[in-house]
């Protein structure tokens, strides 16, 4: 979960950037506290729904192998699946109540409709633009995964 909380402050570098998203949660009705945070969450969830991808292809599951895959996979991981896909294998419980609550809170708008399920979509949607806008400020032609975590100072090597 912490790769994915990272993504919002990389993407903040342009202050306009926030005041931008900070407007578009504002307008879907989401608190800009909680929707940034469950944002972070989702994220998270994503690299983790990409990181089972690799084990299930035969890599093992690790920190090498998720920092091989692609910020591009990653960014079509959430375009090629629905939100309640990206629950499978997550965790029940956690020892974060907030990441607790927040993934409930996932599940519950995954399997709502009308407003909900649009709040969630609008989140989910913010995952591919985040990274896009990440991704064109380096000159590396196909970013990984070790590139964010280098990026967000989070790689521990």
């Amino acid at each position: 979960m912490r790769l994915g909380r990272c993504l919002l402050p990389l993407e903040d570098v342009d202050w306009w950037r926030r005041e931008r998203r900070w407007e578009g949660l504002r307008a879907k009705g989401i608190d800009v506290e909680w929707g940034e945070f469950v944002f972070g969450v989702l994220a998270g969830m994503v690299f983790h729904a990409v990181l089972r991808d690799a084990v299930a292809k035969g890599a093992p599951c690790s920190l090498a192998t998720l920092d091989e895959v692609p910020l591009r996979t990653v960014s079509d991981a959430v375009n090629d699946r629905a939100c309640w896909m990206l629950l499978a294998g997550v965790p029940t419980a956690f020892t974060d109540e907030a990441v607790e609550k927040a993934v409930l809170t996932i599940r519950l708008c995954a399997y709502s409709t009308r407003q909900p399920a649009l709040r969630l979509f609008y989140l989910a949607q913010h995952v591919p633009r985040a990274l896009g806008t990440i991704t064109a400020r380096t000159s590396a032609p196909d970013p990984t995964c070790a590139d964010l975590r280098r990026w967000a100072g989070l790689d521990t090597r």
